[in-house]
C-alpha cells in the first residue's frame, strides 16, 4: 500500500504542475484538508473540500502563471507520504520565477488524498509525522 500511496501523491503533484485541477480533485477525497503556505485562507486554517481546493487554485492563478512542485524524494510513513523538493512559481504580472525548497506531508486513505500540507523545511515535515532528521 505504501508504494501505491507514493504513486497517488506523485500523480497529484504532476497534475498540480500541469495546472490540471480536475485531475488533482480526482485524487483528493471530497473532505480534503488542503494547507498550502500561501493563499487567502492559510491563516484561517486552509481550504476544505473540493470547493475549497478550487477556490485556492482560482486565487493562486490570479497571482501566478505557474505553480510547479518539483518532488525530489518521496517516503511513505504509514498513511503519510513525505515529499522533499522544490516549488517553482512564476508571477503573472512580473513573469519572474522563483524556486524555493519545500516539503509536503500528504496523507492517503482508501486511495484518496485526505490531507495535503506544505512546510518550509524538511524538519517541520518530519516532525509533523513524528520523526526527526
Amino acid at each position: 500500500m505504501s508504494q501505491e500511496n507514493v504513486e497517488i501523491v506523485r500523480r497529484s503533484l504532476e497534475a498540480v504542475a500541469r495546472g490540471d485541477v480536475e485531475e488533482v480533485l480526482s485524487l483528493y477525497a471530497p473532505e480534503i484538508e488542503f494547507l498550502p503556505l500561501t493563499g487567502t485562507r492559510v491563516e484561517s486554517g486552509g481550504y476544505r473540500g473540493h470547493r475549497g481546493v478550487r477556490d485556492y487554485f482560482a486565487e493562486a492563478y490570479e497571482v501566478w502563471d505557474e505553480v510547479r512542485p518539483e518532488p525530489e524524494a518521496m517516503h511513505a510513513v504509514g498513511d503519510d507520504v513525505i515529499v522533499f523538493g522544490h516549488c517553482a512559481i512564476r508571477g503573472k504580472a512580473s513573469k519572474i520565477e522563483t524556486r524555493e525548497p519545500l516539503a509536503w506531508v500528504i496523507t492517503v486513505r482508501d486511495r484518496k488524498i485526505v490531507r495535503h500540507q506544505v512546510f518550509r523545511t524538511t524538519q517541520e515535515a518530519l516532525e509533523a509525522v513524528g520523526l526527526s532528521e
